[in-house]
């Protein structure tokens, strides 16, 4: 029985489109390496840069770009790969562009795996659940304001606290990362209902302790959806470079799951 299941999630993650979306001031350089594996394992998985966050677009363009700018991106990109079930993967900002995309393709057969992932609510941007406190929200608002609509990338520096990843990781961060268009993080969000009701598995993550200490800072939704699948990792912001092992192994099970899932519904079974 068991190696019977083994190969049904086998045939079904091969039927299954997987796209991984990166976070804020990335592109999909971030997810490259985790999707080669994924494909190693017998996946069909791919990833995208989203708008605004290609290097060396000009700071008016990236400025310009709206969260339903990428919303509308990715349901292009998933309607281009036809009626066949589709998992995304988010990471930290795109869960915002996920979780609404799975809410206006909600006739759609999509699975949704976040990974340390804002999570959106109707009429609320992500900057409105930012930080510790009100004064930390205003900080950042006023920070893309004086940038010029720009959401600055992390520093060096500030990369330092990241101690799950080595020096090397940090270094690789700090080159590659890009401004961000601010208006993606202080537009709200428009869902014609909860995210609670999507097909979803949150992943939490925790540099330190186990499964109690990763859901203690997880978003409310992520804790309270009833009928999420719940996991975690001992890693920082960026397990795809600090944890890639337990990241990538996490990755195929729950695309297994959700691949099992979506087919079984498409096949009326």
């Amino acid at each position: 029985m068991q190696n019977g299941d083994q190969l049904g999630a086998v045939m079904a993650t091969s039927r299954t489109k997987t796209l991984l979306v990166p976070g804020a001031w990335m592109g999909a350089w971030i997810w490259e390496p985790t999707v080669e594996r994924l494909i190693d394992r017998g996946m069909d998985a791919d990833t995208i840069t989203l708008r605004g966050l290609r290097a060396g677009d000009s700071p008016a363009d990236v400025a310009s770009v709206r969260l339903d700018d990428h919303v509308e991106q990715l349901i292009e990109h998933v309607e281009n790969q036809g009626p066949r079930p589709v998992v995304l993967v988010s990471h930290s900002y795109s869960g915002m562009v996920t979780a609404s995309v799975a809410d206006r393709l909600a006739d759609r057969q999509l699975g949704l795996v976040h990974i340390g992932a804002f999570l959106p609510t109707s009429g609320r941007s992500l900057l409105d659940d930012w930080g510790d406190s009100e004064h930390d929200r205003t900080q950042e608002r006023d920070d893309i304001d004086a940038a010029g609509g720009l959401w600055a990338a992390p520093t060096r520096a500030m990369l330092d606290h990241q101690t799950d990843l080595s020096p090397a990781d940090r270094d690789y961060l700090a080159a590659k990362l890009t401004a961000h268009p601010g208006r993606t993080v202080t537009d709200p969000a428009q869902l014609s209902g909860p995210v609670e009701t999507q097909t979803a598995t949150y992943v939490a993550l925790t540099r330190d302790g186990g499964h109690d200490e990763a859901w203690r800072d997880a978003p409310p939704i992520a804790r309270s959806a009833s009928g999420w699948r719940r996991r975690h990792l001992v890693a920082g912001h960026w397990p795809m470079l600090s944890a890639v092992d337990a990241t990538v192994d996490l990755l195929e099970a729950e695309i297994g799951v959700h691949a099992r899932l979506l087919l079984d519904r498409s096949d009326g079974s």
